[in-house]
């Protein structure tokens, strides 16, 4: 596990720094400032600050490389336990070198504990001894990662409510998932997105988020469902919104109605406006079948076209001085590696990695897994059942009600390949392990 930090760190070792995102930016400040966040977890912000000890970035990319390999050798370990030792570096050599693994390890936001926060949950629900002192410190460590980003509460309660019905339909193939352990962790998921809310608001939050429904209408913006209803509505309707139904966003995108000066959002107050009428409109789409199927019908249909995006580095930009992004939260809170930050190559422009070309080594890797992966169904029924299922869950809440951004599914598709790598080496050599995966 050791050598493993250092294998997953690798893109920070060659970008001379960790990596950035325009959101750093937020999770920095509030890190530092102890406070929270309207639309950003403040709890990946605290993990920032904390960790950081206010000195340098290096340290949480550092920290998220050693939580992400005890999770993972935990999680090869549970399947192959008597030679994790001898197929575990194998393994995170190929993924770090051909997935977005080490990226996402490297970049200062919670993608990372998105694949953590699944094999965690894989681990409590096989756990040999559940409600033991063992479990029971999993299971708050479990919460905590949760609770990095909103999105990883929503799709793990889905797919933890998915498999409480296949259980009470007495599917065969999860009677090793612990039924009592099941509903214990789908209350406290629950009950995890109440207390997420309260945290917010004893630290000054008047509600969850007060801008949640621009963030949906940006959403029905990019799948046409609003278009629909303008068209429809607007003439007996007078919402602001109705005299730009024509023109909502340069090429329908979401990020553009948010952020796009000519988009229908902006000209009508941007965010200093609380578009109160977007609340009414959201609620009649909701409400109305018509309205309903269509936008339930594009869900699924964007879950499945999320999925196929699996483009490594799409998010890597150069964030310079005197620009939008985290160069302020730097200047003001770690001076200190000021110089660090400039000269990295992320800021220079000058991090030329291939990330087109192995991209599409990664989607030929993950379609031929993928196949493997279903072959072995039979053999390995729960393990490839909960992986699939998991992921589905997480395309299915980001493409649907969030947006067709590249890293919501590539910072874990990736686990297909983990899945796939471990079976091949007990397929491959027999004698590696002669118990069953549970």
């Amino acid at each position: 596990m050791f050598i493993g930090v250092f294998i997953t760190l690798w893109p920070a070792f060659y970008n001379h720094y960790a990596l950035f995102f325009t959101d750093s930016q937020i999770y920095i400040n509030c890190g530092n400032e102890f406070g929270f966040t309207e639309d950003r977890s403040f709890v990946y912000g605290w993990f920032l600050g904390i960790s950081s000890l206010f000195v340098s970035l290096w340290f949480p990319i550092i920290l998220q490389s050693i939580i992400f390999n005890l999770v993972c050798f935990s999680f090869v370990q549970k399947l192959v336990p008597n030679y994790v030792l001898k197929i575990y570096l194998p393994i995170i050599l190929i993924l770090s070198a051909f997935t977005s693994l080490a990226w996402d390890v490297s970049y200062l936001m919670p993608d990372v504990f998105s694949p953590i926060s699944i094999m965690v949950l894989y681990l409590l629900l096989t756990h040999s001894k559940p409600f033991g002192a063992k479990w029971i410190l999993l299971v708050f460590a479990y919460l905590l990662v949760l609770q990095t980003h909103f999105a990883f509460m929503l799709f793990h309660c889905l797919a933890l409510s998915i498999i409480i019905s296949l259980k009470l339909v007495n599917k065969r193939f999860i009677h090793n998932l612990k039924f009592r352990a099941t509903l214990v962790l789908t209350f406290l998921v629950f009950i995890n997105i109440g207390l997420f809310t309260l945290e917010k608001k004893a630290l000054g939050a008047n509600e969850f988020s007060g801008v949640s429904h621009i963030f949906l209408m940006g959403k029905m913006v990019e799948n046409g469902v609003l278009e629909k209803y303008l068209n429809n509505e607007c003439a007996t309707e007078h919402f602001e919104i109705c005299k730009y139904k024509n023109a909502l966003a340069p090429n329908n995108y979401s990020g553009n109605f948010l952020f796009n000066d000519s988009s229908a959002f902006q000209k009508t107050g941007g965010w200093a406006n609380p578009q109160n009428e977007y609340k009414t409109i959201i609620k009649n789409i909701l409400t109305t079948p018509n309205y309903l199927w269509l936008y339930v019908k594009a869900v699924f249909k964007e879950t499945f076209l999320l999925f196929g995006r699996n483009v490594i580095g799409s998010s890597i930009h150069a964030y310079p001085r005197d620009g939008w992004g985290p160069h302020p939260a730097v200047v003001k809170y770690y001076s200190n590696e000021l110089k660090t930050y400039d000269n990295s190559k992320q800021n220079q422009n000058s991090l030329h990695f291939p990330f087109k070309t192995i991209s599409v080594i990664y989607v030929y890797i993950l379609i031929a897994c993928f196949i493997f992966v279903l072959f072995y169904f039979k053999t390995h029924p729960l393990v490839v059942f909960f992986v699939l299922l998991s992921l589905f869950c997480n395309a299915l809440i980001t493409g649907g009600l969030i947006g067709l951004e590249d890293r919501y599914c590539t910072r874990q598709n990736w686990l297909i390949v983990l899945l796939a790598l471990v079976i091949l080496f007990k397929t491959v050599f027999p004698k590696f392990n002669t118990r069953t995966f549970s």
